[in-house]
């Protein structure tokens, strides 16, 4: 079953706690806390959008190639059952 984005956005808060725990750099930190915002407002589920269109990830605002493929792993994994 394809994570919702509600569990999608809260793993990557997680992600970003733990960046920031650890001294990752900052904005790293926040680019993974606006990606959990920005998966909350989508109108539609991400698992979605992915399935129309690969690209249309790093169309999203504030999300970028590494965060796209971030997003992605974390969708593929978890139809497969494996955690990312």
């Amino acid at each position: 079953m394809m994570p919702t984005n509600q569990q999608i956005a809260q793993r990557l808060r997680y992600q970003a706690n733990q960046l920031a725990r650890t001294g990752d750099n900052l904005y790293r930190v926040r680019a993974y806390r606006q990606a959990a915002l920005t998966v909350l407002a989508l109108p539609e589920e991400l698992a979605t959008l992915l399935a129309t269109n690969q690209q249309a990830l790093e169309q999203l605002p504030g999300i970028g190639k590494r965060l796209a493929k971030t997003l992605a792993s974390y969708l593929t994994n978890s139809s497969t059952g494996a955690r990312a």
